[in-house]
């Protein structure tokens, strides 16, 4: 094992490393923070035109237009786009989000297993949600592994490209009243709403304006 100068091994972090690990700790909170808004940008995607994505203005004449974005529904996809995970990934087509995480949570599983070390199976029927919660779990484990930055790369790579799918919507737009979680815009530009990233409640019409309202209340101290 390396001692506690060696540098953090994550995306040329000028700090050093923890004892015992091969990053530093805000390194690892950081991939903790890629995995947790991961599963955030992926619940406010929608395959509907008109919202994220490049969203420059369009030259006119006789440009075409697809009915529904396909980087959206490749990355919803969970059978597009196959890639290799780790240091031999040179892919920089639209991932499939389910797929990255999946593969991610076999990579890590199989050295898991492969070292002999206590741990829980990822979750059989994985989703984004579990899966990201999963490996949220072991990152404290993972960056004690040589690895750790191979990792570090492949989450800030599908932490990227959902940032840009989701068009930046880079923060939550209110607490959801019947959970823990936060609610996310999701739609286009004719269709507003807001959905929780976590027990997946959806608020529209006139729910999102009672929703609103409520919110409006708690600010002005009204009961």
């Amino acid at each position: 094992m390396h001692d506690h100068t060696t540098p953090c091994i994550v995306d040329r972090c000028p700090r050093a490393a923890e004892p015992g690990r091969y990053t530093c700790e805000p390194c690892a909170e950081r991939m903790r923070c890629w995995l947790r808004e991961i599963d955030d940008y992926a619940a406010t995607l929608t395959a509907a035109p008109g919202r994220g994505g490049d969203g420059g203005r369009r030259s006119r004449g006789y440009g075409s237009r697809p009915p529904a974005r396909l980087d959206v529904i490749a990355a919803l996809d969970p059978r597009s786009v196959g890639h290799v995970i780790g240091p031999d990934d040179v892919d920089d087509a639209t991932r499939s989000i389910l797929g990255t995480v999946n593969r991610l949570c076999g990579w890590v599983h199989s050295e898991l297993l492969r070292l002999d070390a206590n741990h829980h199976a990822p979750p059989r029927d994985l989703t984004i949600t579990r899966g990201t919660g999963w490996l949220r779990g072991y990152i404290d484990w993972c960056t004690r592994q040589v690895w750790a930055d191979d990792l570090a790369d492949d989450l800030r790579e599908l932490h990227a490209q959902l940032r840009r799918l989701a068009g930046d919507s880079t923060r939550p737009l209110a607490p959801c009243p019947d959970c823990i979680g936060s609610l996310w815009p999701v739609g286009d530009a004719d269709t507003i709403a807001v959905r929780c990233g976590v027990c997946g409640t959806s608020y529209d019409g006139l729910a999102l304006l009672d929703l609103g309202q409520q919110f409006a209340c708690q600010l002005t101290g009204a009961a």
